[in-house]
């Protein structure tokens, strides 16, 4: 399974995957990161992404403090971020 190198978000399904300017599907990010061929948010930092994906590991359960951490380390390591 892909995960998008944004947001780490597991990709299976074809509306998972972002756009490419000119429609194709981009198999490295997802539809909320890329939606239609560049970031949605283009200057968006490591720490903000971090600070939105929180709330989504908190509903599975993590602690903030948890989720926090898991995702800085998780994160850094993509494509977008390295």
């Amino acid at each position: 399974m892909n995960i998008c190198q944004s947001c780490g978000m597991p990709m299976s399904q074809d509306q998972d995957f972002g756009k490419n300017l000119d429609g194709t599907k981009n198999s490295d990010y997802c539809i909320y990161c890329y939606p239609a061929g560049e970031f949605g948010k283009a200057n968006e930092t490591l720490e903000e992404m971090v600070e939105t994906c929180v709330p989504f590991l908190m509903k599975e359960g993590l602690s903030e403090e948890d989720a926090r951490n898991h995702l800085f380390e998780q994160l850094k390591t993509l494509k977008r971020w390295s």
